[in-house]
Parts: C-alpha cells; sequence; structure tokens
C-alpha cells in the first residue's frame, strides 16, 4: 500500500480579472511559471481550453476564476502569488493558535477527473464514424470519417481524387457535416 502523502495535490489559485485576461490571451501560464520560478515540466492545470474556430479564438471554461498548481514548492512561493496583479488569493485555511494559514490542496484524484471533464466538453460532439470537416490548420476545408478518437485529437480519413490520408487532427477543430446518430 502506497503512502498517500507522495501523491500529487494541487494548490488552488483564484484569479483577478487580470489574470482572466491572461487566461484569454494564453499568457497565464507562462507568468505562473516566471513568478514561481519552475520550468516547464512543473505541473499547472488550467481547467480551460483555448482553440481557433472559425476565424475566431474560443476559451471553453470548466472553472472559471481558478487555476491549480503542483504543491511542493515552499509555501512563501504560493503566497508571493498574491502580490501579482492577476491572482486575487491562494486557498487557505487558518490552523493552530495562531491561526495561521496553511495551504488548502486538492487531491490529484479531483484534478484528473476535471481534466476528463474539460476533454469532453471540448469535444463532445465528434464521434467515430461521424462525417466531418476541418476548421482549421493544415487540412482546413477538407472533409472525412473519424476512424478513432485519442484523448483531444482524431483520426479522419481523407479521400481526395488522388490521394487517400488518414491524419491526426485536434478534436477542436471538427465540425460535424453528418453525425453517426444519423446514420
Amino acid at each position: 500500500m502506497s503512502d498517500q502523502r507522495d501523491d500529487l495535490t494541487w494548490v488552488v489559485l483564484e484569479l483577478s480579472p487580470v489574470g482572466e485576461a491572461k487566461l484569454i490571451d494564453q499568457t497565464l501560464e507562462k507568468s505562473v511559471r516566471k513568478d514561481l520560478n519552475v520550468g516547464e515540466d512543473f505541473p499547472i492545470f488550467i481547467p480551460a481550453v483555448t482553440y481557433p474556430k472559425k476565424n475566431k479564438t474560443v476559451t471553453v471554461c470548466l472553472m472559471e476564476g481558478y487555476i491549480f498548481v503542483a504543491a511542493g514548492l515552499d509555501e512563501t512561493a504560493y503566497f508571493n502569488l498574491e502580490h501579482k496583479p492577476y491572482i486575487s488569493s491562494v486557498m487557505t485555511t487558518k490552523s493552530g493558535p495562531y491561526q495561521l494559514r496553511t495551504l488548502s490542496t486538492v487531491p490529484n484524484k479531483q484534478i484528473l477527473d476535471l481534466k476528463k471533464q474539460l476533454r469532453k466538453m471540448s469535444s463532445a460532439d465528434v464521434e467515430v464514424d461521424d462525417f466531418v470537416q476541418v476548421t482549421e490548420g493544415t487540412y482546413k476545408m477538407l472533409e472525412g470519417r473519424v476512424l478513432g478518437i485519442h484523448e483531444n485529437k482524431a483520426f479522419i480519413r481523407i479521400s481526395l481524387r488522388s490521394l487517400e490520408l488518414i491524419a491526426t487532427v485536434p478534436l477542436m477543430s471538427l465540425e460535424v457535416i453528418e453525425s453517426n446518430k444519423e446514420l
């Protein structure tokens, strides 16, 4: 049996209006990494996804106003984020006779569930066997049949006059033309 104290936990940060704007313009994660002085491999989860759709940028938020950062750094690193214009507060509890602030953390299982929900929200309308049109990227405007789906990507068979290919396309770059539910 593993020791649950070794499991990954997450610190909850509440965003300010500036943080919400940084989420939409996709600079939030970079700012948090810089201010925590952590590399690309340090876990940060923003419960939103931004993608291009029909010449616009669309942001799908699962939980507006919050982001999650892996625990494990010195507590002062997290508290120092409260001095940044994009963070409103760090979620804490008060404990002990002096009512000292202690970081509130969320277990990794809850974050994994949130990630799964976000994937479903951002690609809920695409299913295997659907006939789709690619709306962005290399295969823009081409149509094909969805052969399979893995995480946030679809495998699509695209048939042209002189070529048949299977392309891997982000689910968010697809629009359903004919659903397999209608077949």
